[in-house]
Parts: structure tokens; C-alpha cells; sequence
């Protein structure tokens, strides 16, 4: 029983500390503001104190208000206190919570002292752990507008024998408020916005706390939303229906839009964490939250200093929450680091745009002072302010004028870019090397001689091609580690096999394509691939024209053909075409090739072109499946080509709109300028023809190009292409759009 009398809880010293501790934004009805107040201090407390101990104290009416969600156009009632019942409600706070926290269930983490989101969550995996593998999510409907006043007040007159303080309880609960010079009454629930809502609603739900520890039922509640959870499944079914009743008792019920049966293996979501099986994530919506608030302060318009501030202030609460949660090798964990030094390199590409500081050495000083150890390891650190600074300055370039492009800083510009490109990618294609780490690098040796080493931070893709190559699992636990891909091809240059350290498509990813399969949706991917893939062969030919003005009746073909694309009523219709303007299209490119040419050869090419073409496709197909398993779609539901559960076939899909763009213009321009690309007397391409191409390739992906009106990286089109596709599919929307590129 709570003994204290209204006389030991309102004093003089406790209204000082409650003042303190209150809120100095707001103001209530009465306009009086927290400043106000403070100056006639002394005088305001003696009256409140005399006008509650002789019970004439009445609280203002609330003005009721909508403040919007963060990152929501939706909005959320708040009813807003003047000052004097702010520091009234705050010293009965503080003198009920401690008497009534003792009382409460230990399985109730909202609202109290040492306990939060974290612990609550931690606790469900507890009981998990311990087999309870059925589970019951559930939430109580409306709650804090449905709490019964009366039955309330009887559950504190049970526990406070000063009848004086229940009577002001019920004061600040039937008090009701004004919004837009309409009065409310308020006949259920507490406010929102109130000091002791949170209190009363621990107070008056501890009841059904209650209810399932005597029934030895295992739970974690946190406010409204609770999950229940029990190594039998049926028991578990007994127990809503049980509970249900329990509730009706309180005129309570479980949110039915909210309350679902599932098991570990099948996975919940409570408190914004989705558990399966040993996994917790973070609930998408609120991780994307997470990422677009990093990039949100570094487009404010803050000093790189403050910025700094702001920034490591949101790096603590990450910490506090997130990291938590996420596990090192995760997906969510790698896009964390990403965002991160994406958005602080956004960052200092704006401060150098705006002459804020003018020297990398500047920039570093500041940078050092973020608190990058939140989230990287100490070692890395200060190569990852090197990344962000490069990061920024490779933007700051490429965002100067487009207009001519041959201009001294648009060269300059993507001489870095590809640079950049090629350095991040490892190719080894030489028999007996192995490939391991050693310091912080990694290292290929030979006969155990060290021959080349490469820093972890400028790697972002590792290509194996051909026989006998060696790497050690470290290699793969460190790629797994830094989103490292990893490419396998075989000696002809076809992909067997990738390490992607991305997740795979997640169960309801793939039902998503799969529902799209034989719909208007489908047909309508079926033609933009091929649409794409023929609008870049036919632009292609036209720029080529320009030079050799012999194509003009094969553009008017291969136009016609193209307009009938968009006619086809089935796959095969569209691959019919697809198929007459691809003859077209090599009849034109055998035309103006300056070596010999025939005919396209896919498997088993002997000639110099098709080898070529062959080699550098392969490229191209391991850096799109990269990006189509990052943007989380299942490689083998495809849309264009017939599906082989063997066989990634929506990368053939996503790879046609690029082709001719960045394979085929690359190639044909170092055969026409004679670049030295030979065979060997198998009829395969020489290892340095292949080193040769692989760099034009990945200097071709690293560079930039004009695509709706912005300046934008060849590698990322393909990311932003395939997120698009997802997105298309995700929304079962006939939207998506292939990529065409400017020749």
C-alpha cells in the first residue's frame, strides 16, 4: 500500500526538482510560458501547493494539438498541459512510479527505469532460446483511448490509501481539452502527451501482467504490444482464447489487424525487429529510416563542424539501438557502413563545392573527430576518411559542366573514374597463383613468392578465371566481411559460380516475381528488355553511320522492327523480333569492322570478335548479378528467358539492355583502333588480350555518362536499373523503364 500523504508529496523542494526536469518548449491554454513561470516561481508554487492541499486545485483544460510523424505525412494527437499541471503531474510521478515499478511484472519493459527496447527484445530471445519456438504476437486495440476511468480508479484506490491523491488522479484524467475552440470531453483513456499516461497505462495493463504469471504463461510486453510465447502450440491457442476473456473483464480487446500465430522458423516481428530462426533484423521500413536520416544531415546546411557534432550524436544512438541488433557480417551492417560513408562524403563534396574548406588536409583534421569507431574497426579508420575524401572529390568533379565533353576537366575526370574502377577490381587469371591475406591486405604469391599485394578498402570485386588458382577461406570470410565479391569464371570466360556477400532474394521477393509470371506485368518486362536491348543496338548503328554512311536502309529495318516490339502479345513473339533485329544489327556491325567478322558465335568462338565480345560479356554478367542480388531479387525467376532452377537466368534478362552500350561499343572501338588483342594457337584469347579487355571493361563501367540529365556513373545505372526492376515488381506496377544510353 502507498502510504504518503498529499502534504509529504507536494513540497516546496519537490516542485524545484519537478521544474527542472519538465519540459521548456510547450505551452498550455493559458499561455503561460516555462520562463514565465520561473520568474514568479516562489508565489506560483506556494498557491499551487495551497490550492491542492485544501482540494480546490483544478487542472487547465489541454489544448490538444497533431504534430506529424518523423518521416510520416501522418500525424499524432499530443494534448498539451499548461506549465503548473506539467509540475504537478511531474513530483506525483515521481512519487507513485517507484512504489508501483516494484509491483509491476519483470516481463514489462515500457516506460520503466533500466529497462527499454533493447532489454525487451533481448528477452524474447531468451525464452526462444529456452524452446519456446510458438509463438503469439498480439496488441491491445486502441488502448490508451479505451482504459476505463472507473475501473482505473478502483485498481488505485486498492493501492493508495490517501483517497485525496486517486481523487487528483481522476482530476488530470476526466480533464478534457480544447483543439480548434471546440472543448472535448474525455470520458476514456489517458492523454498522450501527459507526464503520468505512461504510468496509469503500466498501472491499469499490470493487471493482465498479472493474469499470465499466474497462469505460468511466458510473455514480453512492451505498452500495448506484447508477444506470447509457449513450446506447444495448441496450449498457445487455448491462451488467446483465455486471454480474451481475461481482457473483456477491463473492456480491453487484442487488435485483430495486429494478433497472428507463428513459429520461430517462420519469424514475427515485435518492437521493429523481424526474429527468424537464430536472426534478428531490423525492420526494413525503420533501418531505411535509419540510412535516409545519415544522409539527411549531411545535406543540411550546417558547418562541416557542426555537422561533425550532430553526426556523432546520432552515431551514439545508433550504437545504443542498431548495433545492438545487427550482427557484424550482416547485409543491414554492410549498407550501414555504406550510408555512412556515403552520406559524410556527400558531405564534404558540398563543403568543397561551397569553398568551405579548401584543403584534403582541412578535411581530414575535421573528419578525424567523427567517432568512425561506432562503427568501423580502429585499423581501418583512417583509410575510410581517405575513401570519404575521394569519394567526394571524384564528385565534386564529376558534377562539373557537361556541355563539352572533351573539355581538360571532364578528361580528367573520368581518367580518375576509371582509374578508381580498375584499381577496385582483382582479376588474376594465371595458373599456380594463390591468393591469401597477410597485414591487412591481400596477397597473391606465386611458387610462395609474394607478387602482388592490395589494400582491403580499394577492392570491391575479385575475378578467378581459369585453372588452377588457389585462395585461402580467409580470403572469403574477408570478402564476406567487406561486400567483396567474388566471380569464378572457367577457362573460356564463362561464369561457373559467385560469392555474393549480399543475402539472398528473401521468401517473399521471390513469391513476388513468381506471381508476376504469365501476367500483363510479365509481358511488359519481356518487351522492355528487348525494347532496350534494340533501341541501344539501333542508336549504336546510327552513331556508326555518321562515320561510314552505309547503314541507313539497315536503321529504317531495324526501326520497323523495333515498333512491332511493343505489338507482341507473347514471349516468343518478342524474342522473334528481338532475334530479326539482332541479324540486322551484326550484318551492320560486319560492315564496318576493320578485322574480320562473320557471324555472332556465343559458345566455342575461334575468332577475334566473338572471343572478345564472349570475355567481356562475362564481366558484365558477374557485375549485373551482383547488382541484381543487392536490390534482392531471385536470380532464377526471369521473365525474358525461359527459367532453369540451374541456371541465373534474370541475369540474361538484365544484362541485354546494357550490351551493347558498354560490351560491344568498347570492343569494336579497340578492334577499329587496332588496340593488341590476339590469340593463341588454340584459337582462345592470349592472357594479355584478356588483362587488356578486362581493364577497358572496367574502366567502361567506372566512367560516366549523361542519363536523364545528370552525370551519372555507368556501374551505378545498372544498381539503380535493378532496384527500379524491384521495385516494378514489387508494386505490381507495369512501370519499368530499360536503360538507353547516349552514343
Amino acid at each position: 500500500m502507498f502510504t504518503s500523504t498529499l502534504s509529504h508529496i507536494f513540497t516546496l523542494q519537490n516542485f524545484r526538482f519537478a521544474f527542472d526536469e519538465i519540459s521548456s518548449n510547450a505551452t498550455g491554454i493559458d499561455n503561460m510560458s516555462y520562463q514565465e513561470f520561473k520568474e514568479d516561481f516562489s508565489n506560483q508554487i506556494k498557491d499551487l501547493i495551497n490550492s491542492i492541499l485544501s482540494g480546490i486545485y483544478s487542472p487547465e483544460p489541454l489544448k490538444k494539438i497533431e504534430i506529424q510523424k518523423e518521416d510520416s505525412f501522418e500525424t499524432r494527437p499530443i494534448a498539451l498541459s499548461s506549465i503548473k499541471d506539467k509540475l504537478v503531474q511531474r513530483v506525483l510521478y515521481k512519487a507513485l512510479n517507484d512504489y508501483f515499478d516494484e509491483q509491476f511484472s519483470n516481463k514489462s519493459y515500457a516506460y520503466r527505469k533500466n529497462k527499454s527496447t533493447i532489454t525487451a527484445i533481448n528477452r524474447v530471445s531468451q525464452f526462444i532460446q529456452e524452446g519456446n519456438i510458438y509463438i503469439l504476437k498480439t496488441d491491445i486495440d486502441n488502448f490508451f483511448e479505451t482504459i476505463n476511468h472507473e475501473k482505473l480508479l478502483m485498481i488505485l484506490d486498492k493501492q493508495i490509501s490517501d483517497r485525496s491523491i486517486t481523487r487528483l488522479i481522476s482530476l488530470f484524467l476526466q480533464t478534457g481539452g480544447f483543439k480548434n475552440l471546440d472543448y472535448h470531453e474525455h470520458e476514456d483513456g489517458v492523454h498522450q502527451g501527459d507526464i503520468l499516461s505512461p504510468l496509469l497505462s503500466n498501472i491499469y495493463l499490470d493487471l493482465m501482467d498479472q493474469w499470465l504469471e499466474k497462469n505460468e504463461i511466458l510473455f514480453v510486453r512492451y505498452a500495448d504490444d506484447f508477444v506470447i510465447l509457449n513450446k506447444n502450440e495448441t496450449q498457445l491457442k487455448t491462451i488467446q482464447e483465455n486471454l480474451e476473456i481475461f481482457l473483456s473483464t477491463l473492456d480491453l480487446k487484442l487488435g485483430n489487424d495486429k494478433t497472428y500465430f507463428s513459429t520461430i522458423q517462420d519469424g514475427f516481428e515485435f518492437l521493429g525487429i523481424h526474429f527468424k530462426g537464430k536472426q534478428k533484423i531490423v525492420d526494413n521500413e525503420r533501418f531505411q529510416k535509419t540510412l535516409s536520416k545519415l544522409h539527411k544531415l549531411s545535406k543540411s546546411k550546417s558547418s562541416l563542424v557542426k555537422y561533425t557534432k550532430d553526426l556523432n550524436a546520432y552515431l551514439f544512438a545508433i550504437k545504443n539501438y542498431y548495433l545492438k541488433i545487427i550482427e557484424k557480417n550482416s547485409t543491414q551492417y554492410s549498407l550501414l557502413e555504406q550510408h555512412l560513408i556515403d552520406s559524410i562524403s556527400y558531405k564534404v563534396y558540398i563543403c568543397k563545392q561551397n569553398k568551405e574548406i579548401k584543403t584534403k588536409k582541412e578535411f581530414k583534421i575535421i573528419l578525424s573527430q567523427i567517432k568512425l569507431d561506432t562503427i568501423f574497426d580502429i585499423e581501418i579508420i583512417q583509410d575510410k576518411i581517405e575513401l570519404i575524401i575521394a569519394k567526394a572529390y571524384e564528385q565534386y568533379l564529376s558534377n562539373k559542366s557537361y556541355k563539352d565533353s572533351k573539355t581538360k576537366i571532364d578528361k580528367k575526370k573520368n581518367e580518375y573514374a576509371k582509374k578508381f574502377a580498375n584499381d577496385s577490381t582483382l582479376h588474376i587469371n594465371s595458373f599456380g597463383l594463390n591468393l591469401g591475406i597477410s597485414k591487412n591486405k591481400f596477397v597473391v604469391k606465386e611458387y610462395g613468392k609474394v607478387k602482388m599485394t592490395f589494400p582491403f578498402e580499394k577492392i570491391s570485386r575479385i575475378i578467378l578465371e581459369g585453372e588452377g588458382i588457389s585462395l585461402s577461406t580467409d580470403v572469403i570470410k574477408k570478402s564476406v566481411e567487406n561486400n567483396i565479391t567474388i566471380d569464378f569464371l572457367n577457362k573460356n570466360a564463362i561464369s561457373y559460380a559467385s560469392l555474393i556477400t549480399y543475402k539472398a532474394a528473401t521468401t517473399q521477393n521471390i513469391q513476388k516475381q513468381s506471381m508476376i509470371l504469365n501476367s500483363k506485368i510479365h509481358l511488359h518486362l519481356a518487351k522492355a528488355f528487348i525494347q532496350g536491348k534494340a533501341k541501344n543496338q539501333i542508336n549504336y548503328i546510327k552513331y556508326l553511320n555518321k562515320y561510314h554512311k552505309l547503314l541507313e536502309s539497315n536503321i529504317l529495318n531495324m526501326e520497323k522492327l523495333h515498333k512491332n516490339i511493343k505489338k507482341a502479345s507473347t514471349i516468343d513473339e518478342i524474342m522473334g523480333y528481338e532475334g530479326s533485329i539482332s541479324v540486322v544489327y551484326w550484318n551492320s556491325i560486319k560492315l564496318i569492322l576493320e578485322v574480320p567478322f562473320e557471324a555472332r558465335v556465343t559458345f566455342g568462338a575461334k575468332d577475334i570478335v566473338n572471343s572478345s565480345l564472349n570475355y567481356a560479356y562475362a564481366i558484365l554478367y558477374g557485375k549485373v548479378q551482383h547488382c541484381l542480388v543487392h536490390a534482392g531479387l531471385s536470380l532464377n525467376i526471369s521473365f525474358l528467358h525461359a527459367i532453369d532452377e540451374q541456371k541465373p537466368t534474370l541475369v540474361y534478362d538484365m544484362i541485354e539492355e546494357f550490351r551493347t552500350f558498354i560490351v560491344d561499343r568498347t570492343i569494336f572501338s579497340m578492334l577499329n583502333k587496332n588496340e593488341p588483342i590476339k590469340l593463341d594457337k588454340d584459337g582462345l584469347l592470349t592472357k594479355n588480350s584478356k588483362q587488356l579487355i578486362s581493364k577497358n571493361i572496367k574502366e567502361k563501367l567506372g566512367s560516366y555518362t549523361m542519363w536523364k540529365k545528370e552525370s551519372i556513373k555507368i556501374e551505378n545505372i545498372i544498381q539503380t536499373q535493378c532496384h527500379k526492376l524491384a521495385k516494378s515488381i514489387d508494386e505490381n506496377k507495369a512501370n519499368y523503364k530499360p536503360f538507353i544510353g547516349k552514343y
